[in-house]
């Protein structure tokens, strides 16, 4: 049998992805909140998702909003597919990934909007409110990474569909 490549995931979508995947680690692990190089990627992560969202709105396959379906049909669906352990190949994102997604788009928007009242805004400057607001996001962003890398990896097992290598080279083989 001849494995026949399906096309899953664009550029934009990959590249962004990536982008996200490094500002979260830079932004959460490494570098001193607030500082000067964690604020440009706050910013850049923005950018990122915003891009993201336009591309959902204009694109067509599976990174466009066309493609979205969180009808309750499409969940009992979904379960069945796994139910059964067989997650169709050509498709993207199942209705609870892209619940996913959105969380993930909502604690980035939440966190840039956060950050920059914080920082950029004086009359908001030292509220705790909106430190609070802050660091609640970005451990709902860390606990959002976490469940998704889970998801990936066992989806990906029990479903027997690859996830992870359509992110990096946006083809899936077909058996």
């Amino acid at each position: 049998m001849s494995r026949v490549p399906i096309k899953i995931w664009d550029p934009i979508v990959r590249i962004g992805h990536w982008i996200l995947v490094a500002v979260f680690t830079l932004n959460y692990f490494l570098l001193e909140p607030g500082g000067d190089i964690h604020q440009w990627l706050g910013y850049t992560a923005f950018t990122v998702v915003l891009v993201r969202l336009l591309w959902a709105c204009l694109s067509t396959g599976y990174a466009s909003f066309q493609s979205l379906q969180l009808h309750p049909g499409n969940f009992k669906q979904h379960f069945h597919h796994l139910r059964h352990r067989q997650i169709p190949f050509d498709t993207g994102h199942n209705p609870v990934g892209w619940l996913m997604i959105f969380a993930t788009w909502f604690s980035f928007i939440g966190l840039a909007v956060t950050g920059f009242m914080m920082e950029e805004i004086d009359a908001w400057f030292g509220n705790s409110l909106l430190q609070d607001i802050h660091g609640f996001l970005s451990d709902l962003l860390y606990a959002i990474v976490l469940l998704h890398i889970l998801a990936v990896f066992i989806v990906g097992w029990w479903g027997h569909i690859p996830l992870v290598r359509p992110m990096i080279t946006g083809y899936r083989t077909k058996r």
